[in-house]
């Protein structure tokens, strides 16, 4: 696939941009050589370029190009990679804008390259332009977030709240608020009973258990409906539930309806929990993953593993999966996905700012089924002891995000940018 880049030359009046932007500058051959670049000079190529979705960096051509830079910095999304070589009094420029990013509190990155790159060095770049690349776009996605919370947080998770009014100032991120009466009223109503319904319902009736029966499937798929056309009426990219407030007036459980939503674009957590829906949608945005909310279950230092164990899980994460009861109720439908095994990386953002975080990489080895314990059950192996005692000692509440393969480098990057 091709990737593209915005490059916004700046540079002094003083100066020719095409004697800047030859073929004889090395910097820009190698930034070529990466991406697909579009150099980007005038007013107008930088307003539009720098709103287009794309990939967008600045290119300091040459000194004195600091106040042009302040007439646009407005429009550039963040973090702002800058970029700078080692020529026409680039680098002296780029450390003035720099500090000026860093005074204003505004997410930012640097990268120079030198006048004679090793092999290594270029790699390394263009690794690193990968990061900056998902991270920026990750932002933007996520900054465009209109979050459904349904019912607010379940009762016990007590140490979960978050600010969320200076979560929307800092990330553009919109949260609207839906009381569980329209889930339950809209659920009496909804049939479930065309086609298109009653297609997915053949289909996942395959994987029902025994002592589960049809009605049970199509109960929750009346709860899927119902939460699908609220995240289509109210324009919700991402829910997070009170689901046990529906277990009483609606005689289900909403896990099959979280999972089947996961799998289909909307990143939708459980119990309200918003730390750990704001992790799922990191995992979405950067990791363009799905993932798996759960508990865990119980600790076996002597392999260093932590099992982990939830009612839902995507269908999408696993080789197979059946439908049986939810644990803690026996009521409705729980999610049982036999989670293919391999490389994951255990991830959480919390805190009232959801700025404390903790990532690790492991494996997941196996599936387990221990009965008096959720449906979808893993045992996840930490790298090292120290990994393990760090994860017990984070204090992020009692949810974990598992992401299938190795992401801790681009995580960590997004982390420090946003916490900078």
């Amino acid at each position: 696939m091709e990737k593209n880049l915005n490059l916004i030359t700046l540079y002094s009046p003083l100066n020719d941009l095409n004697s800047l932007t030859g073929d004889k500058r090395d910097s820009l051959n190698i930034i070529r050589s990466i991406y697909n670049t579009k150099l980007l000079s005038s007013p107008q190529e930088i307003t539009h370029g720098a709103s287009d979705g794309a990939f967008t960096s600045l290119f300091i051509a040459s000194g004195g190009s600091e106040e042009l830079f302040l007439k646009i910095h407005k429009s550039l999304p963040k973090p702002v990679v800058v970029i700078s070589d080692s020529y026409h009094n680039s680098l002296a420029a780029s450390l003035e804008i720099l500090t000026w990013l860093s005074n204003n509190g505004i997410m930012h990155k640097h990268i120079n390259i030198p006048a004679e790159p090793s092999e290594r060095y270029v790699q390394d770049m263009t690794q690193e332009l990968e990061y900056l690349e998902k991270i920026q776009i990750g932002i933007s996605n996520i900054s465009k977030q209109n979050i459904g919370l349904i019912g607010g947080e379940s009762d016990w998770l007590i140490s979960s709240k978050i600010d969320k009014e200076r979560v929307a100032q800092k990330y553009g991120t919109c949260f609207t608020q839906i009381d569980t009466d329209e889930v339950v009223s809209r659920f009496n109503r909804e049939t479930a009973d065309d086609p298109e319904s009653l297609l997915l319902l053949q289909k996942l009736n395959k994987n029902r258990d025994t002592h589960r029966l049809e009605c049970d499937i199509k109960d929750a798929l009346r709860l899927y409906n119902v939460l699908n056309n609220i995240c289509k009426e109210f324009k919700l990219s991402s829910l997070t539930i009170k689901c046990f407030d529906l277990v009483k007036s609606c005689n289900s459980t909403a896990c099959l309806a979280l999972s089947l939503l996961n799998d289909n674009g909307v990143v939708a957590g459980c119990e309200g929990d918003i730390p750990s829906l704001w992790s799922m949608i990191i995992a979405r945005e950067l990791c363009s993953s799905v993932s798996f909310m759960a508990n865990p279950s119980s600790i076996e230092r002597v392999d260093r593993s932590v099992d982990f164990a939830h009612c839902t899980a995507p269908l999408s994460i696993g080789s197979a999966y059946r439908l049986t009861s939810h644990y803690e109720t026996g009521i409705g439908i729980g999610v049982a996905s036999k989670v293919n095994l391999g490389k994951y990386t255990l991830f959480k953002c919390g805190g009232e700012d959801l700025t404390k975080f903790y990532i690790y990489e492991g494996e997941v080895v196996q599936n387990t089924s221990v009965i008096e314990r959720c449906r979808t059950q893993i045992k996840f192996i930490f790298k090292s002891e120290e990994d393990l005692d760090s994860y017990l000692e984070s204090y992020l509440g009692n949810h974990s995000i598992l992401i299938p393969g190795k992401h801790k480098r681009l995580l960590s990057r997004y982390i420090k940018l946003t916490n900078s």
